[in-house]
């Protein structure tokens, strides 16, 4: 069978991208094959690079039309790092056309037959738009139409209370409309702790229902639609004049035709610590896969699927230090654990003085430990916390202790010295100890300055 490349990238998107760059710079004959020219993907289209613009913008401007304008122009000036001449220039041969398998090494990309020996699946995901009786397209956007709105809502139901929904939600509201949003779970934030969830909930400054499902939507008028809702059992009609849904994701696996190369796959494909699908020649990564949604995790997988390709199935993800964040203001940070900690040590931004002059003393850091002062988790809420807490990964990942925290100086005044904080309360702890004291009271003596 002749071969027209070694590896086929399916899908354009961020970790699609990063793979295809990757093996062109290591010399592989690849390929990437788009749905269509503009490449990128959610991420850039849709996602994280007109959110954040959003975000930012509403910070600055209530004009739509303004903040449109900087999210086009953000999105035209990231394009052409991920556009078809630059992977061409690569190395890369880039293909335009939705693709489908026919068998193990070939696909289908219009009405073009490709033939490889490795495979890359990474077709990303779209909305998940649920099933609600009387609801129709013009009555709901999702994050792929709502930078396009001509106009916006004077009230906007928001269904999911995730990191998309809180995110839009707050800029949204920012910029004038009314927001209401409904989530079905019964606690806010639950993969968090409740001191933070709790000031998450009370400084985002949203309407948000939990407990809450919407059942059924009704057309008013040409700007009106009535919604029922049920709320903790509660049957309730809420007024707006659109819904943005942002509950969850479907992976774009549908019309691959994976049956015909022999994978397995439910909602998602399924494949092994290595990145391989049950045909172990085409690896998988991003959201068709069973890991978190986000783009730094697929960009993860991407490194460890072309690594393995080129050298050999050696390498496997590590998502102890996948930390996810909701771009909020303030911030909501969180460093998954991989274990129970022992203790979980705390600081607040009422003792940190750079939280006090930006009056924010809510701010709040979070560490869980094992028995050797060892990282096991991190949680925490603030503005530009983030920044900050990357920090906390990296002593994660190199197996550091919380202590190390308090080994480099730290500029006066900046928020980084909350990690400094939590670093000295368990420093002071040690030195506390009696048998500490007394060397410390004795050490002294000698030196003769008691």
């Amino acid at each position: 069978m002749k071969m027209d490349h070694q590896v086929i990238v399916i899908g354009g998107g961020a970790a699609g991208l990063y793979a295809t760059a990757g093996l062109a710079r290591l010399g592989v004959d690849v390929a990437v094959v788009n749905a269509d020219a503009n490449m990128g993907g959610d991420c850039l289209h849709y996602g994280c690079v007109p959110s954040k613009t959003l975000l930012h913008m509403a910070q600055e401007t209530t004009d739509w039309t303004e903040i449109q304008a900087k999210m086009r122009a953000v999105i035209a000036e990231i394009q052409v790092h991920d556009s078809v001449p630059r992977f061409e220039e690569l190395g890369a041969t880039v293909y335009i056309g939705k693709a489908r398998f026919l068998d193990a090494h070939r696909i289908v990309v219009g009405d073009r037959e490709l033939c490889a020996k490795k495979f890359v699946i990474a077709t990303g995901s779209r909305p998940r738009v649920p099933n609600v009786a009387g609801l129709d397209v013009s009555m709901y956007e999702t994050n792929e139409t709502l930078f396009q709105m001509a106009k916006l809502p004077r009230k906007m139901a928001i269904i999911g209370a995730g990191p998309v929904g809180l995110e839009l939600g707050q800029a949204l509201q920012n910029i004038g409309v009314e927001i209401t949003i409904f989530d079905h779970n019964t606690e806010f934030l639950k993969h968090f702790s409740r001191d933070i969830a709790d000031i998450a909930l009370e400084k985002l400054d949203l309407a948000i229902h939990l407990d809450s499902e919407l059942i059924e939507v009704t057309r008013l008028n040409k700007d009106e639609i009535s919604l029922k809702i049920t709320e903790s059992g509660v049957e309730k009609t809420l007024v707006v004049e659109k819904i943005l849904f942002a509950a969850g994701q479907i992976a774009n696996i549908d019309t691959l035709e994976l049956e015909r190369a022999g994978i397995a796959y439910d909602t998602k494909i399924d494949t092994n610590r290595y990145l391989q699908t049950t045909a172990p020649h085409i690896y998988a990564i991003g959201d068709v896969i069973e890991s978190p949604s986000l783009t730094h995790a697929g960009g993860a997988e991407a490194r460890t699927a072309l690594t393995n390709i080129a050298f050999g199935n050696f390498s496997k993800v590590n998502y102890s230090t996948l930390a996810s964040v909701i771009y909020t203001k303030p911030e909501i940070y969180q460093l998954p654990a991989t274990q129970k900690a022992t203790r979980i040590l705390s600081a607040s931004g009422a003792n940190i003085d750079r939280f006090k002059t930006d009056n924010e003393p809510e701010a709040l850091v979070k560490i869980g430990i094992d028995a050797k002062a060892k990282i096991v988790h991190a949680e925490a809420i603030g503005t530009d916390i983030s920044t900050v807490m990357q920090q906390v990964a990296l002593l994660k990942s190199t197996g550091a202790k919380l202590t190390d925290l308090s080994k480099p100086i730290y500029p006066y005044p900046t928020k980084s010295e909350i990690l400094k904080n939590i670093s000295d309360q368990l420093l002071t702890e040690k030195l506390e100890k009696p048998f500490l004291q007394r060397l410390i009271r004795k050490i002294i003596q000698w030196r003769g300055l008691s």
